[in-house]
């Protein structure tokens, strides 16, 4: 059982009632956002509140309350939670707003390197965080049955889009890329879009090209930024975390202690 903050109210709902994309889903489709907390504080938390808040719109899904009194909420399950590194949930469903928070438990294996694979398929609307999540959860189920950490989207003419989790950087003769349209707008994307000592170009990735890039990694809100050193089961480069990938380690590990500073 889960513990969550439902409409502003503790409950306990079964584990399996949240999982997006499974049939065991409990609610009516609508959105949710993902972040971590690093000693008990939370990590851009704004930006996730702005997207939550602008894909509602989109949706015309309604939210009852304020980014404000969220903030409230989400203070109060991260503070009674005791393990101070933890990944939370907001689940914005038709008449319930849904909080709940877990245990990181982050395997710092990953940043030494992930495999990941393509898999020809696409989200419907890439640009919003729905809990429609069922053609990323079966493509993540297809990289976990390859002892992958990813899915790479790509459609029939094999262009890549972005992970089933994740969106894609990629690096080549010291350049950084990534796609510009048709991806989630990722929280820890923009943000080394917008403060990269690295200038971000955007680009085209296809499945033939992949033995041309140099480096690769992925971004998501819970795991940061994630090497990537095999793909297809090939080499990235010579098979290790690159430079320039390293390097943006580092000021990412910068921007997250910044952000909980104020």
């Amino acid at each position: 059982m889960v513990n969550a903050l439902t409409n502003n109210k503790w409950e306990s709902i079964p584990k399996e009632n949240l999982q997006l994309g499974a049939e065991t889903f409990a609610y009516e489709t609508g959105l949710y956002e993902t972040f971590r907390t690093l000693n008990h504080h939370p990590v851009f938390l704004e930006p996730h509140l702005d997207r939550l808040f602008n894909s509602a719109k989109l949706t015309q899904l309604k939210i009852e309350y304020t980014q404000q009194e969220i903030w409230e909420m989400i203070q109060e399950i991260i503070e009674k939670f005791p393990n101070p590194n933890q990944r939370v949930r907001i689940l914005a469903v038709p008449k319930k707003l849904i909080l709940y928070t877990s245990s990181l438990e982050l395997s710092h294996l990953i940043y030494k390197g992930v495999s990941v694979i393509t898999v020809e398929t696409n989200r419907v609307h890439p640009e919003i965080k729905t809990t429609d999540y069922r053609t990323c959860l079966t493509a993540w189920k297809s990289a976990n049955d390859s002892r992958c950490f990813e899915a790479i989207l790509m459609d029939k003419n094999g262009i890549l889009f972005e992970g089933s989790r994740s969106n894609i950087f990629w690096i080549i003769n010291k350049k950084l890329f990534t796609r510009k349209r048709d991806v989630l707008p990722g929280i820890t994307r923009q943000t080394i879009i917008n403060r990269s000592s690295f200038p971000v170009e955007f680009g085209i990735l296809q499945k033939s090209g992949i033995s041309k890039i140099d480096e690769c990694f992925l971004t998501n809100s819970g795991s940061g930024i994630i090497p990537v050193t095999h793909f297809n089961g090939e080499k990235i480069g010579n098979g290790s975390v690159g430079e320039i990938t390293n390097q943006l380690l580092k000021q990412y590990n910068e921007w997250m202690v910044q952000d909980i500073d104020g």
